[in-house]
């Protein structure tokens, strides 16, 4: 894989994960920069266990969420890469998706602006996944769970941030927000991340003061993901001891829990999809 590739983090409490999102992704980029926006949990002794001179770690307390943002667009003009990689601490990539990344920079990197990341949103564990037909996004032409993750900075010109977390986007120099430019300047990858938003992301769990687009556990039965090759291969892998085991299977709690909200929400979901 051409390496022409830097990581941009911005992170808060993700000590489940958050080893596992940049184990994943290491050995595929030159550089990964960090930036915790004040952890309550381990996520700093997690992320200061990571001997790599690819990873620059940063440190910002942050008290207004338009702050976000300008930890983004800093990141954005440290960058000296083509490309960036937006990983989010819930986000853990098989090697597979990995590579298949890396061949679509290596083959149509020059043709492209940036590249849509498919995704399983996770459901009680790391081996059931929502299904599609929940809250699926609409980008270039195409609808399902997915997200740019990656942009390339020399096919922007003005390339910037706009917009106050969760909803800030990249934006070029006429002010236009990425996901309206042309579609064939795009590409889709076949692989998907696995995607904890739904999980537990911080050992402190419930004890997290912070409660603004955190909290966002669900309980349903999803799909299953089946087969070991299919989980993250980083999932595996020997850790520190520090970082959380995150294997575990759904408990009977949530399995009972599932079978009777599951029939609900779908009920829900095709009246939703009626009124739009």
């Amino acid at each position: 894989m051409r390496k022409d590739v830097t990581v941009h983090m911005v992170v808060k409490n993700e000590d489940r994960f958050i080893w596992y999102a940049i184990s994943s992704v290491l050995p595929y980029v030159d550089k990964i920069f960090i930036c915790d926006t004040g952890s309550q949990d381990s996520t700093i002794n997690i992320l200061s266990s990571f001997n790599d001179k690819k990873i620059v770690l940063d440190k910002k307390n942050v008290q207004y969420l338009s702050d976000i943002g300008k930890i983004r667009q800093f990141q954005i003009e440290q960058t000296a890469t083509e490309w960036i990689w937006v990983v989010d601490g819930d986000e853990i990539y098989t090697d597979g998706l990995c590579q298949e990344i890396g061949k679509i920079i290596e083959k149509k990197g020059d043709e492209l602006e940036g590249i849509v990341v498919r995704r399983y949103d996770l459901l009680g564990d790391v081996y059931h996944f929502q299904d599609e037909t929940a809250g699926k996004y609409r980008l270039f032409g195409q609808s399902g769970h997915f997200a740019l993750r990656l942009i390339n900075k020399k096919k922007i010109s003005g390339l910037h941030i706009e917009g106050i977390y969760p909803y800030e986007g990249y934006y070029d120099y006429k002010g236009e927000e990425l996901i309206y430019h042309p579609s064939i300047k795009y590409m889709f990858t076949e692989g998907h991340l696995f995607h904890a938003m739904y999980l537990s992301r911080s050992t402190l769990g419930k004890n997290l003061e912070e409660t603004f687009h955190r909290q966002k556990f669900k309980m349903e039965k999803g799909n299953k993901i089946t087969g070991k090759k299919s989980i993250p291969e980083v999932f595996f892998r020997n850790h520190p001891k520090i970082v959380p085991n995150v294997l575990g299977k759904r408990s009977v709690d949530y399995e009972i829990m599932a079978e009777f909200l599951t029939p609900l929400k779908k009920v829900k979901r095709k009246i939703w999809k009626n009124k739009v």
